[in-house]
């Protein structure tokens, strides 16, 4: 029996979740797309079948993100920007290739543009052949249902030894899993991440309005020796 068939009782319906098959993912991606349970994933550079039996598999893309050192010493929250201004962006086009030293991260994207329907969440995995290699691409793996965009990877090469990417490559496995609950595919799409189609820096929130979300009152910049208020900007009592 399919993962996604419920079984009933007498009275009431029991959810069975699992991860969707061969068969399940290539019944949901010839549905038509306006259906909430459609799943789109292009473009598939092959006619040979791109699932293996509980995964498909996906390629680098060409665009990347290159750490480098912000004006500032650190990363820091508290500048705007910040985030944009320590990453370099990077053009590989096919055929071409990025070398990451040892011990270094990139941020890299899927070729593949990804649609999710609204009863499934997503898993990206690094594919065993790329893992023995030492470069993984997993840092931050789940994927949420209504989800739209080419995914954003965190590739590390964790090995001592400079590694080459080249775009095009196979470098990862999509497990897709279904819920007990769909989400509501009738609200407009939110979250720091919509549709994007290249690898994108991190929006950071100010500590000031995060700790103020937990009652925290007051905080240190890096900038100040000062404890500032959380609710705004005047300074408190210096603390040393």
């Amino acid at each position: 029996m399919s993962a996604e068939t419920p079984l009933r009782d007498d009275k009431k319906p029991h959810f069975i979740g699992g991860v969707l098959s061969r068969q399940s993912i290539d019944e949901r991606r010839k549905r038509p797309i306006s259906d909430p349970m459609s799943l789109v994933i292009t473009p598939l550079l092959l006619k040979a079948d791109p699932y293996d039996y509980d995964s498909i598999d996906l390629r680098l893309g060409s665009h990347f993100l290159i750490p480098q050192s912000p004006p500032a010493p650190f990363l820091d929250p508290t500048e705007e920007n910040s985030s944009r201004q320590s990453h370099l962006k990077v053009h590989k086009p096919l055929g071409s290739y990025l070398v990451i030293p040892a011990h270094q991260t990139v941020l890299g994207a899927t070729l593949e543009f990804i649609k999710l329907p609204h009863d499934v969440s997503g898993q990206i995995l690094t594919k065993s052949s790329v893992a023995r290699t030492f470069l993984l691409i997993e840092t931050a793996p789940w994927v949420h249902p209504l989800y739209r965009g080419c995914l954003t990877l965190e590739i590390a090469n964790v090995s001592n030894t400079p590694q080459v990417l080249y775009p095009g490559f196979h470098i990862g496995q999509l497990i897709l899993i279904t819920n007990d609950k769909p989400a509501d595919e009738t609200q407009p799409l939110s979250g720091a991440y919509v549709g994007p189609i290249e690898p994108e820096s991190p929006p950071l929130k100010h500590p000031k309005d995060v700790l103020r979300e937990i009652g925290v009152r007051r905080y240190r910049s890096p900038h100040s020796a000062n404890w500032e208020s959380t609710a705004g900007s005047d300074k408190l009592a210096s603390h040393t």
